[in-house]
């Protein structure tokens, strides 16, 4: 798309000298936006080839062969770099100390730490027997993953889910065939959290069932996807609006 085109204007259509003056103005703004647009793209671009030399390194000098064929698993998905880090950060200092700044947490959205009104937090403060730094690096684990998912939302979306079309039972026999979309979380990126935490877990002498850890791992690997998905329709009627 032109220039003109980007802005919205008419190039055939004459214009007085105020008009014109105003059209610079809106030229030289959109000229501005592009330039900042391509520098964060470059910007991200460099963050996330820096990222993904990290994860592979640590996948190919790890000794936890279990955990790197979990990685393994969920990158031939091709999940992003960011998310997946996030995932092995806890209870992984090694990690930690080479990921430094890259992964930063900010405090997410308010919107990104609910799902159907339940907040995904772990572990409520009524279960007295996890000692309290272990609430609180877990705690942050999931804030921290809610965080990286919005840093790539579409490509998380995107990866995250395993789609199928599902064909719609019909009403009488000679009606045409229907399908309908399914969308289900990835097993591979909840199995891969679930390994994690319950890693976490020995490390602090807590003793909880895997079965159970992947089951609270769907139900997280879940709120996030969904909550990105939200947060890009919400930007995405906003351009909208913008738009017109």
């Amino acid at each position: 798309m032109s220039l003109e085109g980007y802005i919205g204007i008419d190039a055939d259509q004459p214009m007085s000298e105020g008009a014109l003056e105003q059209l610079r103005e809106k030229m030289r703004a959109a000229q501005a936006q592009i330039a900042g647009i391509k520098k964060e793209e470059r910007k991200h671009k460099k963050k996330e080839h820096e990222l993904h030399k990290i994860l592979m390194k640590f996948v190919q000098t790890s000794q936890k062969k279990e955990l790197v064929l979990l990685i393994s698993r969920v990158l031939e998905k091709n999940v992003p770099a960011n998310f997946v880090l996030a995932i092995i950060l806890l209870g992984n200092e090694d990690v930690q100390r080479a990921v430094g700044n890259y992964l930063m947490l900010q405090q997410p959205d308010e919107k990104m730490v609910q799902s159907d009104g339940k907040a995904l937090i772990f572990f409520g403060e009524e279960d007295s027997s996890l000692p309290l730094k272990v609430k609180i690096e877990v705690d942050n684990w999931i804030k921290g993953m809610m965080f990286q998912a919005g840093e790539t939302p579409q490509k998380l979306v995107k990866t995250a889910y395993k789609r199928e079309m599902i064909e719609l039972p019909k009403e009488y026999d000679f009606d045409d065939t229907k399908y309908k979309e399914k969308k289900t979380v990835r097993s591979q990126i909840f199995r891969l959290m679930a390994f994690v935490l319950r890693d976490f877990m020995e490390q602090h002498k807590v003793d909880q069932e895997y079965e159970q850890l992947k089951g609270f791992s769907k139900f997280i690997l879940e709120g996030i996807v969904k909550k990105t998905e939200e947060m890009l329709d919400s930007m995405e009627f906003l351009e909208g609006d913008t738009a017109d």
